[in-house]
C-alpha cells in the first residue's frame, strides 16, 4: 500500500469508530420512555421506599405495577426510574418482571 492508500484506510477507519463511539455514548446516557413496569415484591419496596407507589397487579400474582416516566438504558445491572413527581428510585433489573415501553 502506499502513503495514500494509508491515508484513507486510517481516516475511514477512524470515521467508523467515531460513529460507533457516538451510538454507544448516545445509547449510554439516552432515557427511554416507559408506559408502566411490573415489579417483584423487592422492587416494589425500593420504589415505595423511594415515596412512589407501586400497585399488586390483580392479573399477575407476586408482581406490582409501577408508573415511571422514564428508565436509562439497558447496560448496566440496575435502572433507574424517573418518576414524573419526585425524585427517581434506583432498582435492580432483577426485580424488573415485565418492561412495556411507550411508543
Amino acid at each position: 500500500m502506499n502513503r495514500l492508500d494509508n491515508w484513507v484506510a486510517g481516516t475511514l477507519t477512524a470515521g467508523i469508530a467515531a460513529i460507533l463511539l457516538g451510538v454507544l455514548a448516545y445509547a449510554v446516557f439516552c432515557r427511554v420512555p416507559v408506559a408502566h413496569l411490573y415489579v417483584n415484591a423487592a422492587g416494589a419496596r425500593a420504589i415505595m421506599a423511594g415515596g412512589h407507589r407501586a400497585m399488586a397487579a390483580p392479573d399477575w400474582p407476586g408482581a406490582y405495577r409501577v408508573n415511571p416516566r422514564s428508565a436509562n438504558a439497558a447496560f448496566w445491572p440496575s435502572v433507574t426510574l424517573d418518576f414524573r413527581d419526585g425524585a427517581p428510585v434506583t432498582v435492580l433489573r432483577r426485580d424488573i418482571v415485565l418492561w412495556v415501553y411507550r411508543g
